[in-house]
């Protein structure tokens, strides 16, 4: 589709205003940093690769948007914007970087991710000195290649998403939800595991051995075989 062109002015004046954003080209020449663009809708917009820096985009809602740049391979960057509880649908992020970004409760289906990365950013929200809440849902996402190294992804549900090859290094998955889940080649160095739920999984590559914490982990009967023969056990059908 043909995207439009904005000016800034034409720009401040609908963040000032009803904050609907339809069929729009944000081009790197928008000065967009410390923006509050909090509830905004946006729907079928396309994002020039450029560097977000100091946004907010708390409840904001994206329908078919792309940051994504086929022709130079390239997404944008989000640095310390707040992304608390958006809803994200059938948008492209791929190679997307988000640096110290607030994702608390960030809902997302039907997306890519693809080569996505999360450089010290957070699910998290802290109620008080001793709670902290862990919150954030995907569903039919594309993963793959995602750096996902050193997060809390406590209680996080992920169904039907695609993850080959991402990178679960030193990331905490305890009691998360990865239901019929592509997770072949998964990098799983130190990821803690306890309680998570990946019955329905593809879960080639996966061994036990290199995980922080696994107990209570939920697989599916049809998976045991593999798990174990990583371990050095046998499984044989019952006499």
């Amino acid at each position: 589709m043909s995207h439009r062109a904005l000016s800034q002015e034409e720009f401040a004046a609908s963040a000032d205003g009803d904050r609907a954003f339809e069929g729009v080209l944000f081009s790197s020449a928008l000065e967009l940093n410390a923006i509050d663009l909090s509830e905004a809708t946006f729907t079928d917009c396309r994002f020039e690769p450029m560097r977000l820096a100091g946004c907010k985009f708390a409840k904001a809602r994206f329908t078919g948007c792309s940051w994504f740049d086929a022709d130079r391979k390239k997404g944008s960057t989000f640095a310390f914007c707040d992304l608390h509880a958006v809803e994200i649908a059938k948008c492209n992020l791929a190679t997307c970087t988000f640096e110290r970004c607030d994702l608390y409760n960030l809902s997302a289906v039907d997306s890519s991710f693809r080569g996505a990365q999360f450089n010290q950013s957070t699910f998290s929200k802290t109620i008080s000195r001793r709670s902290t809440l862990t919150k954030a849902s995907f569903e039919a996402c594309n993963i793959s290649f995602a750096d996902l190294s050193g997060l809390f992804l406590q209680n996080c549900e992920f169904r039907s998403c695609k993850f080959s090859e991402a990178s679960f290094i030193d990331t905490d998955l305890t009691a998360a939800t990865l239901i019929g889940c592509d997770l072949d080649r998964v990098d799983w160095e130190r990821a803690k595991l306890a309680s998570a739920d990946l019955r329905g999984s593809s879960l080639s590559g996966l061994n036990l051995a290199v995980l922080t914490d696994y107990a209570g982990l939920k697989i599916s009967d049809s998976e045991q075989a593999e798990i174990l023969g990583r371990l050095g056990v046998e499984v044989h059908p019952s006499a």
